[in-house]
């Protein structure tokens, strides 16, 4: 993508943030350079966020959220999944994965990451309606740190000798494997993750990782550069080019 995007004259940098942290995210916004066109951000649902955008826009930038929307900003284009679906998607693999009653453990980064409310939305929903044998515990948050994660799951695995699986919506995957390798009920906990990276597959192909819920990062890419570079030529954009579908990886399917 920066490849094709320079050979149409188009310059692209990346700032890494932690998203965690509004304030800090809103200032990062807000010393962008008045010379760009336009931002494409991991957008954090805080007040201070919301206000960074708006004014961006005002001053006649196209601004798109990337993984986790905004809605309630001036934001014109939202890229990625339908995240109430992923969550869903997820209840429903560990639905019919497990056999009898237990308890399901949730983590996520934060509550304040629209993408983690949305997923948690759905998930909880799914059980709810469809799985009377499966209690959600309470949420708990990670903050996609591997370390945070781990701890979060060696307190579920062994605060629960019924928890029967385990749902991470957000990083942090390498935590919750680490935790179930740890406890010795890697093979009994089914665990659901999202994205494939390579720890991920690893782990999938071991049977740790039951299945990974995935959006295409390439995909991503390419759609922030086409709808980024269609704002700036006054274009329509293609919506179902730009639509970002949910990927369900089994071992068996891995691309």
């Amino acid at each position: 993508t920066g490849a094709r995007l320079r050979h149409e004259r188009i310059k692209l940098s990346v700032q890494q943030v932690d998203v965690f942290d509004g304030p800090l995210l809103a200032a990062a916004i807000e010393e962008l350079p008045a010379t760009i066109d336009g931002l494409a951000v991991v957008a954090l649902d805080h007040p201070a966020v919301v206000e960074a955008i708006n004014n961006l826009v005002a001053a006649g930038v196209t601004v798109l959220t990337l993984v986790s929307d905004l809605p309630s900003s001036r934001r014109s284009h939202f890229v990625g999944i339908d995240n109430v679906a992923a969550g869903r998607t997820a209840a429903n693999l560990i639905g019919r994965f497990v056999h009898g009653s237990g308890k399901v453990g949730l983590i996520a980064g934060s509550l304040a990451l629209r993408d983690h409310i949305e997923r948690q939305y759905g998930f909880e929903q799914v059980i709810a309606r469809e799985y009377p044998n499966l209690q959600v515990l309470p949420l708990r948050e990670g903050r996609d740190d591997n370390s945070r994660v781990e701890s979060a799951a060696r307190a579920l695995l062994a605060d629960h000798p019924d928890l029967v699986a385990i749902y991470s919506a957000g990083g942090g995957q390498s935590g919750v494997v680490a935790a179930l390798e740890a406890s010795g009920r890697a093979r009994e906990v089914v665990f659901i993750a999202h994205e494939l990276t390579p720890l991920a597959r690893r782990h999938l192909v071991r049977g740790t990782i039951d299945a990974i819920i995935n959006q295409d990062a390439g995909h991503m890419a390419r759609s922030v550069a086409r709808v980024l570079q269609s704002a700036r030529e006054g274009a329509p954009i293609v919506p179902g080019q730009e639509r970002i579908r949910i990927d369900v990886f089994l071992r068996d399917n891995l691309p």
